[in-house]
Formats: structure tokens, sequence, C-alpha cells
């Protein structure tokens, strides 16, 4: 397996696509009315047009509008983020499953979802649905994350 730094590159790409993946589920399938009406973002009756707020006031984009590198560039968070995983379990020595998914859950805790809170309490419409979403997000994704690394290292 390739390795950088010590860290196997496989896994950490394995660990980045079920990251991406989560989020699609969670962003996408699972909790999407709720994310976006907490974002104000709408999408019109015929599903073809989606509105937004931005400092000018409320903007409208149909579908042809929509840039698809901002998808693949978001590829490249659950890449660091797998990185950073393998990189602290590795300085950390935690080794095997249960370890692993402590150590997920930890990180999340301490470092993931005090970060995530920062648009709670910050944006002007204080979402506690947007806040719920994003917080189980980064849960979920630290500790699977973690767990997919100690699996394949």
């Amino acid at each position: 397996m390739p390795r950088l730094a010590g860290i196997n590159l496989v896994g950490v790409l394995v660990s980045a696509i079920l990251i991406y993946f989560i989020g699609f589920l969670w962003y996408g399938l699972l909790f999407s009315e709720v994310y976006m009406s907490a974002h104000g973002i709408f999408i019109n009756d015929a599903g073809d047009a989606i509105s937004f707020l931005t400092s000018g006031g409320v903007a409208t984009e149909g579908q042809e509008d929509a840039n698809p590198m901002w998808m693949l560039g978001g590829f490249l968070v659950p890449v660091i983020l797998s990185f950073g995983f393998a990189w602290l379990m590795r300085k950390s020595g935690v080794a095997g499953l249960g370890a692993a998914v402590s150590f997920g859950l930890t990180l999340s805790l301490l470092i993931g979802v005090p970060l995530m809170a920062y648009d709670f309490f910050y944006t002007p419409w204080h979402s506690a649905g947007g806040l719920l979403v994003d917080l189980s997000h980064t849960v979920v994704t630290f500790v699977v994350g973690c767990a997919v690394l100690s699996k394949l290292d």
C-alpha cells in the first residue's frame, strides 16, 4: 500500500470516499429540507431553480448555473480530514476498532462540534435544526472515518 509519512494512502482515500458519501446522505437525502431551510436555501416547486440569501438580498439560479466543480472541490475536505485522522491516530498510538471509535468520538466532541457551532452563533437565524444536522454529521463522520482507518492501516 502506498504510504506518506507512514500513513496508508489507500485507507485515507477509502475513508474520504465514505465521509463524502455520508455527507451526500446527510445533507442531500436525510436532512436536506431541514438543512437548506436553516441556511435560507429554497428550491422552487418545479425543482429547477434555487433561491438563496446573499449579502445583496435574495438570488435565484437555475440548474444550468450550478458549477459541479464546487462539489468536486468539496471532496478535498474529507481527504484532508482523513489524512489528519490517520496522522493523529498514528501519533497517538490508536490501534483497534474500539480505540479508533473512541478516538473519533473524542475528536468530534472536542474539536469538530465546537467548530461547527460557530455557524449557529454567528448567523442571524440561529437555526437549531441546522446546528443539529451539522453536529450529528460531524460526530458520525469523525467516528466512521477513524473506524475505517483503523481497519486499513
